[in-house]
């Protein structure tokens, strides 16, 4: 058998023509293959007979304690699905602490607005954090807090489909300026 030539860095095992690089990457691919999860055990029940499993939710201050049991799935404006309508939008309370270090930004809040116009599952999608310093990032981040409490007492008119209420996925951009 002919010698393997390879430009350095390039490392054999002896008595091996492959470069180590190759059995680095099926080792490698072995131990990825091992803690890959194993799927599910198949259900014994029929798919239609199987019950329907409720979207985890952030509770608001304003939420009712009884969950929707009426759900209906959550859809994306347009194709026939009208945006909601903000009709209560409180501005968020600018921290001590961002106004006393100057930081301002804009935090984009991911919601799903439901049937009954309320918003839930409010969370920061692009938090100001992300675009300062170290030093800055306390502040920053209680910026974001604020969005997500403020966002979280909005009211809108429901988006609709065919004349019916029906809840859709919104993002919201809070926007902190020091004047």
């Amino acid at each position: 058998m002919g010698e393997m030539h390879c430009t350095p860095p390039c490392y054999h095992f002896p008595d091996s023509p492959r470069p180590l690089m190759t059995h680095l990457f099926i080792l490698w691919l072995a131990l990825f293959a091992a803690q890959a999860p194993t799927p599910a055990a198949p259900s014994t029940q029929p798919p239609a007979a199987q019950p329907a499993q409720p979207a985890p939710t952030t509770p608001t201050d304003h939420a009712s304690p009884t969950p929707n049991t009426n759900a209906s799935p959550t859809l994306k404006v347009g194709g026939g699905v009208t945006a909601p309508k903000i009709l209560y939008q409180p501005e968020p309370q600018f921290s001590k602490l961002a106004r006393k270090q100057k930081v301002s930004g804009v935090a984009t809040v991911s919601i799903i607005v439901d049937t009954e116009g309320n918003p839930r599952n409010v969370h920061i999608i692009r938090s100001i954090a992300d675009s300062v310093d170290k030093k800055h990032q306390a502040a920053a981040v209680s910026l974001d807090q604020a969005a997500v409490d403020a966002v979280k007492q909005y009211k809108f008119k429901p988006a609709m489909q065919d004349g019916k209420p029906v809840a859709v996925y919104l993002n919201v951009e809070v926007n902190f300026q020091i004047n």
